[in-house]
């Protein structure tokens, strides 16, 4: 039986460190058919000039250059330039094992399966720790995947599935009527929002979770750890874009609720990382006071209040968000000395 292509995307931005340990990963797969899209996303180190020599070695290997956009519009890129079946995503900082696209397909064709979501190991320094899921591996159709898809709004625990693009791969025709696309411009949270919704879409998911096949690596650097510029406002877009996009459902609702006070918390985390004094103390008071978080939290029941987050919960619930303020004030400067 003739066995489908498989398009796995990888967006590359000043790279040159760990590029050539991901290629190699990908080249070496043990699936034949295999297509790896590089879009080069305007990349000012050496990035370009590795991605143009494993080309020229690799006929497996496309490669596009574009001016620096973000990495949504570089998947995008890859999405719309892909000509498998499936869609894999790998990002230029990781590696994954041998067999990764084998494994996953066949599971997707043995069970006529639009996504399967597998295992991994997150990497830090000398540090090798296997992600453990509260899911158990197997098929998940109707309902049951319905139900992993409303968890994944809100759901930020040690087992959780997490909404990042690289642990998945996804039939490509699950992404069209109608198209389907990663919000162009957003650097974070842009993996999130767009599976999201696309989760809601899948009928048959399987979760191939007990095979740790990709290795995820904690970067420094990386977004997630840095200073994001207007990322509040960039929350709010995302929790008005899914309130309109999802299933109208009360449980929905009330999970991105959850997910709104989540993220503010995050927001203000992120806003410490700014070296501005000025854009520092605006962002934090803009957060503390936003009235669509407060309206939310007002809403909510006791029941509901966060098990990580119950002080900064409590705060604002009884309207105390001058504390809430103060507090990362104190935070900030405690930084800066």
């Amino acid at each position: 039986m003739e066995m489908p292509k498989v398009s796995i995307i990888v967006p590359v931005y000043n790279a040159k460190e760990t590029l050539c340990r991901c290629l190699d990963s990908l080249i070496g797969q043990t699936y034949a058919d295999i297509e790896i899209i590089l879009v080069n996303d305007g990349s000012s180190d050496n990035s370009q000039q590795i991605c143009e020599s494993y080309r020229d070695k690799c006929s497996k290997i496309r490669l596009i250059n574009q001016e620096n956009a973000g990495p949504a519009t570089a998947r995008n890129t890859g999405i719309d330039n892909a000509r498998g079946k499936y869609l894999s995503f790998v990002d230029a900082d990781d590696h994954v094992e041998s067999n990764m696209i084998e494994e996953m397909v066949k599971v997707a064709e043995d069970n006529c399966a639009e996504m399967v979501i597998c295992g991994y190991y997150q990497e830090f320094s000398e540090t090798i720790k296997k992600h453990e899921f509260s899911y158990t591996p197997g098929l998940y159709t109707g309902d049951a995947a319905t139900k992993i898809a409303t968890d994944l709004i809100s759901d930020v625990s040690d087992t959780r599935i997490p909404p990042y693009s690289w642990v998945r791969m996804v039939l490509k025709a699950s992404l069209d009527q109608p198209k389907i696309r990663y919000a162009a411009g957003m650097v974070r949270s842009e993996d999130y929002y767009f599976f999201v919704q696309l989760h809601f879409r899948i009928d048959r998911l399987y979760l191939l979770t007990d095979k740790p096949l990709y290795h995820y690596m904690e970067v420094d650097s990386s977004v997630t750890h840095r200073y994001v510029p207007e990322y509040w406002n960039s929350v709010k877009e995302i929790y008005w874009g899914l309130a309109d996009k999802l299933p109208q459902k009360e449980e929905i609702k009330k999970r991105l609720d959850v997910m709104l006070v989540q993220r503010s918390l995050i927001a203000l985390n992120n806003s410490t990382r700014c070296n501005d004094k000025d854009t520092f103390r605006n962002e934090i008071y803009e957060i503390a006071g936003d009235s669509d978080l407060k309206a939310v939290i007002c809403r909510m029941g006791k029941s509901e209040g966060f098990k990580n987050f119950r002080a900064y919960y409590l705060l604002m619930r009884m309207h105390m968000s001058f504390l809430v303020y103060w507090r990362f004030l104190l935070k900030y400067y405690r930084k800066m000395k």
